[in-house]
Order: structure tokens, then C-alpha cells, then sequence
């Protein structure tokens, strides 16, 4: 199939196409706000994700700070609203003390996790320069295994506080005068998987040492938001955490791994899709907290839960380790393909369907592991997956708005068109996003707008479309093989239109309402 030829004329109407379906927007159905923070990163001392990515002392690549200046920029375009460190499986033998001061005495340790040594280059302060930076809210994670609730308070205090006592003086003289101001929080990762370096494989255990961290940290800031580890998987572990500790805590974190269990197509999908009836269970899950905490003892020295209880999907990714295709440590960096891109924008448009209940999201990772940057001693490049993180962060509005869409069959899924719409706040942009996935077979959609109001007209005013030659075409160093193609010529629609959208694709449609 001619794919360039398909880019070209995709925003013509009425084209000749293999399959038809339908979209009906009702702009009376009820909006549900985004949150901003769904679009977020993650980095970890795990192979060459900080040391070799994003950070590379000596290089003549990098800065002032050792950070990669083309990496750098590719983060910074990726308009990332929080970044989560130093873990993920790493927090469990990672010793905060050990990355502040002068990197000069800052010691290093054997990476017990992922193998190899850290030597605490990057540290505290150079995570929040980075998230300055790019512009993200950090996200801190606590050791819960093999450190204390007093350091990880001290960890608040030496990030937050603004008074005359010990930690904070040691920032100061640090030559940070001014407070990190780190507002989110995790208390620990996975504690419930049996072969990591934890302690709190029980249930009971990781509840009452959890609120052991907690209240030590809240005393030293109110203000801050705590993440406590839920699972996707145990349901019961998540029915109690939240039972016990819904009063005080903000999210509930879970991981999402898409991991084929075999080489298809279709299987890659399969992958995507079960994550929605995790969802589904999740939901039911947060319901158990009320939304408005009554009865917490002022005796606790710090406020109960001011918001609805959500989700923070802090680890989502691909991670196809059964395919033997991946390098480096743990064979987890991956040549991404234009199928694997497909897989992400399908993950972002669940998120954007169960606004309602997540809270934060954080992509794992970011540069060379699980990663849309790869870099090496002498440049870098996107990958495949780097292009939907980009798209809806910058495309997508403020609120998910349901709609009714209906598509047709395909050989390669059984369902071959996935879409979302988002609304901005004032209700006059919608933002429509359509994945085709399948391969060969390209889809005539008609759009249909109830209930647009009187006298209101409406307009097409972009469409922006991204394919490739393949789906098993590799972005490298020397080759992009996205293929975007942007039209903002205007279209007035009388209620509906018909456009035209290739096989394999990911495609958002801008329409402005107008009086």
C-alpha cells in the first residue's frame, strides 16, 4: 500500500474506501476534566536511562550540569507536566543522602537492582534543575525497604522546609536557598512483588509501615500528596490499602505493562486492550473511599484527604520481553516500531475515557530504556513511540468528552477504529483523535454533531495525521520514518462530514463552534 499517496489525500471527502463508519458527538453529554498530569515521564538508575541519557558528565554534548543538551531538548519538547525518580525497583536500596552536596565526596554504590554502580552524580538537586527546566512537577519515590520514615521525613524537610533547622540549613548551604517545593510523594514501589529487595510482600505490613512514613512526612509538610502502592493485578491488595488508608492518602499507584505473549499483531493489541477492564475493576476499588473524609482525629497534626481518592499510573509502558529483541541491560531498550506507536496512542485514548479516576501518569521510561529517546556518545533521535506522547499532550484539550462511535470489523482486530474526544473548557474546540489500526484497510468516517445549538455553526479548522511506510518501520539516528501530514485549510460542516482515514494511523481532527 501507498501510504505516502494516503497521507496526501486523507483529508479529502468522500474518497474511495475499503470500510465506513460512523462518530456522533453530543455536546450535551457531560465533560470530565483531563488531568494535566495524565502525561507524564519517569527516570531511573537503571542501565542508561539518567547516567548515558539524560546526564553524561565529560561529554561534549552535555552542559554546565552534565546534562545531555540534545536530550535535553527533546525532553523539553515533550511539554512534560511531572517527572517520577529515582524508582521505580531502584528506590529499594537507593539512599537519598547519598546524591546531595558535593558530587565530588558523594560515594558510590554497587546498583544491587539493575547491576553496574551509582554514583550519585544526579542526585536531588539535579532532579529538580532537570524538572525546572522542562517545566515538570517532581515526583519523589522513598525507600520503604532498607531506609526509615525519619530520612524519608528528613527528605521533606530537606526539599521543603523553610526553617531554621538542620536539613533545610544543609540545602542552604548546599547553595539552594530557596525550597524544592516537592509537592508529590511515593511510598515505596511494588512492595507486594515477592522476588524484589522488600519487606512488605504482606499486605498488613506495607499498610502499617506506610502509615508509619506518611505521618512522619506529613509533619514535616502538610501540603504534600502521597501515592500509596496499589496493584492492578491484586485487587485485594488495593481493597485494602485504600480501606485502611484511604483518610490520608491521594493516589493509589499501579503499573501497566503491555507484554505480548507472543510476536502477532494482534497479540500487541490484546495487550493494550485487557488494561480496560483492569480499569473497570480499579474503579470499583476507588469508589470504597468516600469522596469527602469526616472524623479524621486533629490529633494526626496534619489534614485528611482534601480531594476525590484517584489513580497514579506511575509505570506504563511496552515492555516485549518475550521477543529477545531488546538490548542493553536486561535487554530493555527497545527498537520501538510504528505498531508499537499505534499501542501508546491507544493506551493515552483509555486514559482520556477514565479521566475521571486517574490522577497522574508517568510513562516508564525516558531516554534509551523502555524509552522515545535513544542517545548514544554522539547524538540522539525519537522513536516511533515518541510521536502519539508528543500528540495528545499538545493536541488534546482539557476535558474528555463521551461520544458514540461505531466501527467496523477487521481482519488484523476486532474492532479497527479506537477513538476519543476531547472539549476545552469553554466548550468551543473539540479535539476528535482516531486510531485505525489496522494495517491495510483504510475508513471513511462520517462525523455527526447533535445538539450543537441554535444558530451555532461549526468548523473544521486542522487535521494532522501520522503514519509510517510499515507498522514494523524503526525510526534510527540518520532516519525519521513518522510521516505527518498537517492541513488547516477551513471546512464548514452542516452537522456531519465524511473524512478519510488510512490504514495504521493516528489521526486528530480540530473543530472550532462558532456563533
Amino acid at each position: 500500500m501507498n501510504y505516502k499517496l494516503l497521507v496526501c489525500v486523507f483529508a479529502s471527502f468522500q474518497l474511495f474506501s475499503q470500510k465506513e463508519s460512523s462518530i456522533t458527538i453530543n455536546l450535551a453529554q457531560e465533560k470530565t476534566a483531563i488531568s494535566p498530569m495524565m502525561y507524564g515521564q519517569f527516570i531511573e538508575y537503571l542501565g542508561r536511562c539518567i547516567d548515558g541519557g539524560v546526564y553524561e558528565e565529560g561529554s561534549p554534548l552535555s552542559d554546565e550540569n552534565g546534562f545531555r543538551k540534545d536530550v535535553l531538548e527533546s525532553v523539553k519538547a515533550l511539554d512534560i507536566p511531572i517527572m517520577r525518580f529515582p524508582g521505580g525497583t531502584v528506590t529499594k536500596i537507593y539512599n537519598w543522602k547519598d546524591g546531595i552536596g558535593d558530587t565530588a565526596t558523594r560515594p558510590t554504590r554497587k546498583n544491587l537492582i539493575w547491576g553496574g554502580t551509582i554514583d550519585n552524580h544526579f542526585g536531588t538537586a539535579e532532579f529538580i534543575k532537570y524538572c525546572r527546566l522542562i517545566g515538570a512537577e517532581p515526583f519523589l519515590v522513598v525507600n520503604m525497604a532498607t531506609d526509615s520514615p525519619m530520612s524519608a521525613a528528613e527528605w521533606v524537610e530537606y526539599c521543603n522546609s523553610t526553617e531554621d533547622t538542620y536539613w533545610a540549613n544543609l540545602r542552604r548551604s548546599h547553595g539552594y536557598e530557596e525550597p524544592f517545593n516537592v509537592k508529590y510523594w511515593g511510598l515505596g514501589n511494588e512492595e507486594y512483588a515477592e522476588p524484589d529487595a522488600g519487606i512488605h510482600q504482606n499486605v498488613d505490613d506495607y499498610i502499617k509501615d506506610s502509615w508509619h512514613f506518611l505521618k512522619l512526612m506529613k509533619l514535616q509538610d502538610t501540603t504534600i500528596k502521597i501515592a500509596v502502592v496499589g496493584s492492578a493485578e491484586d485487587l485485594s491488595w488495593s481493597r485494602e490499602v485504600v480501606k485502611e488508608m484511604h483518610p490520608a492518602i491521594d493516589f493509589l499507584s499501579v503499573h501497566f505493562f503491555s507484554m505480548p505473549w507472543d510476536d502477532s499483531y494482534k497479540t500487541l493489541l490484546k495487550s493494550v486492550d485487557m488494561y480496560a477492564k483492569s480499569l473497570d475493576s480499579l474503579r470499583v476499588v476507588l469508589a470504597a473511599a468516600p469522596a469527602e473524609v469526616t472524623d479524621f482525629s486533629r490529633w494526626y497534626r496534619f489534614p485528611s484527604r482534601q480531594d476525590k481518592l484517584t489513580l497514579a499510573i506511575d509505570e506504563w509502558s511496552i515492555w516485549d520481553m518475550k521477543s529477545n529483541k531488546g538490548k542493553g541491560d536486561y535487554q530493555m531498550e527497545y527498537d520501538y516500531n510504528w505498531a508499537h506507536a499505534l499501542v501508546v496512542a491507544k493506551f493515552l485514548n483509555m486514559f482520556q475515557r477514565n479521566a475521571d479516576i486517574i490522577g497522574f501518569a508517568t510513562w516508564a521510561q525516558t531516554v534509551n530504556v523502555l524509552a522515545p529517546i535513544m542517545s548514544t556518545p554522539e547524538g540522539s533521535y525519537k522513536q516511533t513511540i515518541y510521536t502519539p506522547l508528543h500528540a495528545y499532550r499538545h493536541l488534546s484539550k482539557g476535558n474528555y468528552l463521551p461520544i458514540e462511535a461505531i466501527s467496523t470489523e477487521s481482519k488484523e482486530a476486532p474492532k479497527c477504529l479506537d477513538v476519543t474526544a476531547t472539549i476545552s473548557d469553554g466548550g468551543s474546540q473539540i479535539v476528535v483523535a482516531i486510531i485505525n489500526v489496522s494495517e491495510k484497510e483504510s475508513n471513511s468516517i462520517e462525523f455527526n454533531f447533535d445538539n450543537l445549538g441554535n444558530g451555532k455553526k461549526i468548523q473544521l479548522i486542522e487535521q494532522r495525521n501520522y503514519t509510517s511506510t510499515s507498522l514494523e518501520a524503526v525510526s534510527t539516528m540518520n532516519k525519521n520514518v513518522v510521516i505527518e501530514t498537517k492541513n488547516t485549510k477551513m471546512v464548514d460542516v452542516k452537522k456531519k462530514i465524511v473524512l478519510e482515514v488510512p490504514a495504521a494511523s493516528i489521526n486528530f481532527y480540530e473543530f472550532e463552534i462558532q456563533k
